[in-house]
């Protein structure tokens, strides 16, 4: 299996520290990830990285517990290629 980046990112405009951190929590604790990171102009976008990570649970998970959360991007890890 090829490691894939999956990035979301949060609807609200201002993204608090508590709340990225409970985002990576629950990204980290999910099965196949290898690296979580935070990037974008406002830090609202979640950048996971790993093999056989279930997107739509994970998506699922963030929402349930954050809030709003959108998939951008779904694809092979560039760093891989």
């Amino acid at each position: 299996m090829m490691p894939y980046e999956i990035i979301w990112k949060n609807k609200r405009s201002i993204s608090t520290a508590k709340i990225r951190i409970k985002a990576m929590k629950i990204a980290v604790a999910s099965p196949g990830v290898v690296s979580v990171a935070i990037q974008g102009e406002e830090k609202n976008q979640l950048v996971v990285t790993g093999e056989g990570i279930d997107a739509v649970n994970l998506t699922k998970l963030i929402r349930q517990n954050v809030g709003f959360a959108q998939v951008l991007s779904l694809g092979p890890n560039e760093e891989n290629n």
